[in-house]
């Protein structure tokens, strides 16, 4: 079996396949989608240290939303 189907909004999809014989269903297989915008490059990044010992702290402007589980590492 095969389908071509469009993900019109964003976020998370769920899509299953399954088989109905003699008034029973039984899941086939399935497959979860995310859809969204891939991440902007960070911009305005900020870093600032208090002391020599000190753990950095950052800030940054993400861009605009991406609808799917984004991860920033600053390098």
């Amino acid at each position: 079996v095969r389908t071509t189907f469009l993900v019109h909004t964003y976020g998370k999809h769920i899509f299953t396949c399954k088989r109905h014989c003699k008034g029973r269903t039984k899941l086939i297989c399935g497959i979860d989608i995310e859809s969204g915008n891939p991440p902007d490059e960070p911009r305005n990044v900020l870093c600032i240290q208090h002391g020599t010992d000190g753990h950095p702290t950052c800030s940054w402007e993400k861009g605009r939303l991406t609808y799917i589980n984004t991860v920033y590492v600053i390098q």
